[in-house]
């Protein structure tokens, strides 16, 4: 009996090797996996399943759906023929790439209001919902059931009794620990809810690996916002690691479309319905002026042929020609990431990082500090971020271009998450950012090189075994 249980799972093994095999996968990963499969009998195959299966040809979304659901966002964009006037030699490969990899259009916004405080966030946040008239839409990774969560919660509950359509998506597993009375307040209340790929024990599937991590709002179609902030009190109160610095854009003109149209995928996707569109969109695209901000929304996940967001930022690094800075909360770099970092410090250009100096997430952090040596040695500036935690997600190269949203730098935002991103092309607004990055860099301490090398050799090896598991972290 146990030769046989044996030679079927071998079996099962070779079988699951050969799928691996035809998905033509990075080839270091998928020997990892077949090796994982192979030799770590039942709890790999277990390991695999949740967390190794290759998502990229699956559509959740059909065409049909999708073209409906994009077509205001077309529409409403920046016409080619304009956007040739604007020529950029710089900017213009990055535009064409998104718009081609991620099907995203250049689109104009009136100047943001830009937000590093959750203080600040949520304070205007609330304004807007409270003078909303038609819909509310809102989504976060966290909900919690705190003291900023049930602000929020009574105040949605009153605007649906005041007659305006509003509609929440959660992740399940960001907001697991936001218990079932909190959901069924507000649907008892008359909003709307719904989570991302439900996942309950003991029915757990490949989808707990693939977490939906974007945070956008939308308010009468006219107002949006996008960023890092989830709806928690870390970001308005703080918590044991103090306050949570992070970003988050305020934004108005025809980028809201985009934003929406984010939103009612996201929204088809948990709910499998389609809003009748009429009165969810601006009526005409924001005419362009020197106030105006250029920018492409870009959506990311595991499902697509491609891995936008990290393309996109891979060839901004690659384009930079002065200066590249960025903050980021993890920082578990893809292997192009990192040689991109490297190659451009190597290449004479000034890049700096800021990442924390404490971390809610201990694993992710020691795994990181594993990549820290080769970029100090490469001419990397890394700083560690010491007033509270870092949760902002910032890149500005040059001055003239920037990308803020969800994402993290780290192989779970940029592989297996649903993220969401803007990408701008507006002087005064990067400028706006970089100011805010050296206003962070005053709170932060510099990593020096050789007092990095005298680390402990147990510190070392510990920081490279966990980063073996850098994928699942």
């Amino acid at each position: 009996m146990t030769a046989l249980l044996i030679v079927l799972y071998l079996l099962l093994a070779a079988a699951v090797s050969a799928v691996i095999i035809s998905e033509n996968r990075n080839p270091l990963k998928a020997m990892s996996w077949i090796l994982v499969v192979t030799f770590v009998p039942v709890l790999g195959m277990i390991i695999y399943i949740f967390f190794g299966q290759d998502q990229r040809r699956r559509r959740i979304v059909s065409r049909r759906i999708y073209k409906r659901i994009m077509h205001k966002p077309h529409y409403l964009s920046i016409p080619e023929v304009q956007l040739e006037a604007m020529s950029n030699i710089q900017l213009n490969p990055i535009m064409k790439l998104i718009n081609n990899n991620a099907d995203s259009p250049v689109m104009l916004s009136d100047r943001p209001d830009i937000f590093t405080t959750g203080q600040e966030m949520f304070d205007r946040f609330f304004r807007d919902i409270e003078e909303a008239r038609h819909h509310i839409h809102i989504q976060f990774y966290v909900i919690a059931d705190d003291r900023l969560g049930n602000q929020m919660a009574d105040l949605l509950i009153r605007k649906a009794a005041e007659g305006v359509k509003v509609r929440l998506i959660y992740d399940h597993v960001g907001s697991w620990t936001t218990g079932r009375q909190y959901w069924r307040r507000l649907r008892d209340g008359g909003v709307e809810v719904y989570s991302f790929m439900p996942v309950f024990f003991p029915f757990l599937s490949g989808r707990v690996n693939y977490r939906n991590h974007r945070k956008v709002a939308v308010i009468d179609g006219r107002i949006g916002y996008l960023g890092g902030m989830n709806a928690a009190d870390r970001y308005y109160y703080g918590n044991k690691l103090g306050m949570w610095r992070d970003s988050h854009f305020r934004m108005t003109g025809s980028v809201v479309a985009g934003l929406q149209s984010s939103f009612l995928l996201d929204w088809y996707v948990v709910s499998r319905r389609v809003i009748n569109l009429s009165g969810y969109y601006p009526d005409q695209p924001l005419p362009y002026s020197d106030e105006s901000m250029k920018i492409q929304l870009v959506r990311s996940g595991p499902v697509g042929q491609w891995r936008t967001i990290e393309q996109a930022t891979i060839y901004c690094i690659e384009r930079a020609c002065e200066h590249i800075y960025i903050e980021t909360p993890y920082f578990l770099p893809t292997e192009g990431l990192n040689n991109a970092l490297i190659t451009a410090a190597l290449a004479g250009i000034e890049v700096h990082l800021i990442v924390p100096r404490r971390s809610d997430a201990r694993l992710p952090q020691i795994a990181a500090f594993s990549y820290v040596e080769d970029l100090l040695e490469a001419g990397v500036h890394i700083y560690l971020y010491k007033e509270g935690f870092l949760h902002s997600k910032m890149m500005m190269i040059d001055g003239q271009v920037a990308s803020i949203g969800s994402t993290n730098m780290d192989f779970r935002s940029l592989e297996n998450n649903f993220e969401f991103n803007g990408i701008i092309y507006d002087e005064p607004t990067v400028q706006r950012l970089e100011a805010i990055f050296f206003e962070d860099l005053l709170q932060s301490e510099p990593l020096d090189l050789k007092r990095w090398r005298k680390r402990s050799r147990i510190k070392k090896f510990s920081e490279s075994f966990i980063r073996l598991f850098a994928p699942l972290l």
